[in-house]
């Protein structure tokens, strides 16, 4: 997945503020000395008071400082699965030319969640922080803003803004391996081989690997030796060729839970060696196997209408 460019702002933009729960409480003090001041005459009371106020506007200045020129991009998971956090992260960059942005926090505002914090980022340098995505539902997902907010220097005011930084992304159901009913007709997990290589038949040399392999094939002595991987191939024996299908009937958590099993035996009979093809409302796609394959197979289960 693409990183999205990065979305800059300055100095004639305006943030957001709030202040915090510390920021409530000294707010609620400088009221009180206010009043003290005002009803006792007491200069000291009234020095007490500049100091606080001085504070707030010293606090608010940095504050608005510490969120010039920053801009924000993505590192989006190689997958996204729905229910499931995937490691991915989001980057922050200072343009300012002197002066570092601290205790910066990056939240993702759209259909997939995320969150992360950069505790200190140099000017003219990007920083990334590693972030959880998260998505509650399979299917087609945008990704709209990524909110830029702090509470420095002191914590008692938040300032905050949203980028827009659009994204579409797919999100894989989650995979379950529990079984799943076979396809009608008798073509389902005890259909027999097909002629396909098996990791199980009489050895028939050695070949490059190709994505969709599987480790356990991998021949690690001639990897090592040639400096790429080998994989050992060999006659046509035991592949299976199976059709999983749901049941068309199925209606709202029933039927998620079932596209869940036929993604996690689809993955596991992949990940075997052997052919896998899917029925799925109507769409039949005929057992084969490999990466891109498997990746056919996640996007049609994924795009699935919810019923």
């Amino acid at each position: 997945m693409a990183t999205t460019a990065p979305s800059r702002w300055g100095f004639g933009e305006v943030n957001r503020v709030a202040p915090t729960r510390a920021g409530a409480v000294y707010l609620a003090l400088v009221g009180g000395v206010l009043f003290g001041a005002v009803n006792t005459g007491n200069n000291l009371v009234y020095l007490v008071l500049g100091v606080l106020l001085a504070a707030l506007v010293v606090a608010n200045v940095l504050a608005e400082w510490n969120l010039r020129s920053l801009s924000v991009e993505r590192r989006l998971p190689a997958e996204l699965r729905a229910g499931i956090p995937a490691s991915g992260g989001l980057i922050l960059r200072n343009g300012r030319g002197r002066g570092a942005a601290w205790q910066v926090e990056l939240i993702e505002r759209g259909d997939v969640a995320a969150r992360a914090r950069v505790e200190r980022c140099p000017p003219g340098e990007a920083c990334e922080a590693p972030a959880e995505f998260l998505a509650a539902a399979r299917g087609a997902a945008t990704l709209s803003f990524v909110r830029i907010q702090s509470d420095f220097p002191f914590g008692m005011v938040r300032r905050w803004r949203d980028v827009a930084l659009t994204d579409e992304v797919l999100v894989y159901p989650a995979a379950s391996v529990r079984p799943v009913p076979p396809a009608p007709q008798g073509d389902g997990e005890d259909a027999a081989a097909r002629g396909r290589p098996s990791a199980t038949g009489d050895f028939a040399g050695l070949r490059p690997w190709r994505p969709g392999d599987p480790l356990r094939r991998v021949h690690w002595p001639t990897t090592a030796r040639v400096g790429e991987p080998m994989v050992v191939n060999r006659s046509a024996q035991g592949v299976e060729e199976l059709m999983l299908r749901l049941d068309p009937a199925l209606r709202g958590e029933a039927r998620e839970a079932a596209i869940e099993r036929v993604a996690g035996r689809a993955e596991e009979q992949l990940a075997q060696g052997n052919a896998v093809g899917i029925e799925v409302d109507g769409q039949s796609l005929p057992p084969r196997t490999g990466a891109v394959w498997r990746r056919r197979l996640l996007t049609a289960m994924a795009l699935l209408e919810h019923r």
